[in-house]
């Protein structure tokens, strides 16, 4: 192709459907402490319980009051960010996921723990008497010890696309975050070289669990398809109501900080969708289902809670500087 004067010309070029990505942080910074930690809580109960001379059933009651709950805080950030593509292999990316809730564990490879587990079914949960003997602290007698989880998260998408009559809303956004869970196997398989296994046959700790252990409630793991041999997370397309932490405002630019809190005594009906809670819920780019307190009544010791970022579709990019999960219980 000529200009008029003989020179060449460059064709105009359209703009790509899908954005290249953006360079990756090679290690993300992960961190993981207490705010309040188990034995700070058993300080202050003593402390009310013997000065005040209080019942026991009284110090819990005003312990519970006032949120002195113990609370561990788990977060990763990335130096510039990394971003997550629709329509790529990649567009279900684990993010983080938390240490066993209420256990004193620590893997023996940060590698194996930056990464999702291996997609092997859960078969034998390990039951209450075998985690007291990792609780940190005191075992909890109440029937539902976890009282809260909080997210924050700061993200944006691409900044351009979808309906531009929602630019600015969380309606019709394409990428978002989900709260998985995780639990440890008995009938795991621990091969003789996985790091964990090795530190536990050295340490001779009995009572050691391995990251191999891991296995994921949700997403759930299924056949491979077409009756291929092995298994596979399923990751559905569209988010899941019970699981949707938050969405990314559409075509915004901007990053956002997002800050959700789910309780263990929350109550909108998710099934009453028309409620005034629950398009609150929606209008603010939370899932429907994720406020009704359940996933925060049903965690148990030993739990992980994972944090998996999703984009779908050509061109939409879900674009992440920092997860944090917050994670607070009682006794």
């Amino acid at each position: 192709m000529m200009n008029p004067k003989g020179a060449a010309r460059i064709p105009f070029r359209r703009r790509p459907l899908v954005p290249p990505p953006d360079p990756q942080p090679l290690i993300p910074i992960t961190c993981t402490s207490y705010e309040i930690d188990p034995e700070d809580v058993m300080q202050v109960k003593d402390i009310l319980a013997k000065t005040r001379d209080l019942p026991p059933e009284l110090v819990d009651m005003i312990m519970d009051r006032a949120e002195y709950w113990a609370c561990s805080t788990t977060s990763i950030n990335y130096p510039k960010h990394v971003s997550v593509l629709g329509a790529r292999p990649g567009e279900d990316q684990f993010l983080l996921r938390t240490p066993p809730l209420g256990l004193k564990w620590s893997p023996a490879s940060r590698d194996l723990w930056r990464v999702e587990s291996a997609p092997k079914q859960l078969e034998r949960e390990y039951p209450p008497c075998e985690l007291e003997k990792l609780v940190d602290g005191p075992m909890s007698k109440l029937e539902n010890p976890f009282r809260r989880v909080v997210f924050d998260i700061v993200s944006r998408d691409q900044g351009w696309g979808g309906d531009s009559a929602y630019h600015n809303t969380y309606h019709h956004s394409s990428t978002w975050f989900d709260a998985g869970l995780e639990r440890f196997d008995m009938n795991y398989d621990c091969p003789s070289t996985c790091p964990d296994h090795v530190s536990q046959g050295s340490s001779g700790e009995s009572s050691s669990i391995p990251t191999c252990a891991i296995r994921s409630v949700w997403p759930p793991i299924v056949p491979n398809d077409g009756g291929a041999p092995g298994m596979r997370y399923n990751h559905q397309l569209l988010a899941d109501q019970d699981h949707l932490i938050q969405r990314n405002k559409l075509a915004d630019k901007s990053w956002q900080h997002h800050h959700v809190e789910w309780s263990w005594d929350d109550k909108v009906d998710p099934t009453n969708t028309d409620s005034p809670a629950a398009r609150e819920l929606d209008s603010a780019g939370r899932g429907i289902g994720t406020g009704n307190g359940e996933f925060v009544r049903n965690l148990k010791y030993g739990d992980m809670i994972t944090v998996w970022a999703r984009a779908r579709f050509g061109g939409w990019a879900n674009n992440i500087q920092k997860v944090e999960v917050k994670v607070y219980w009682a006794f």
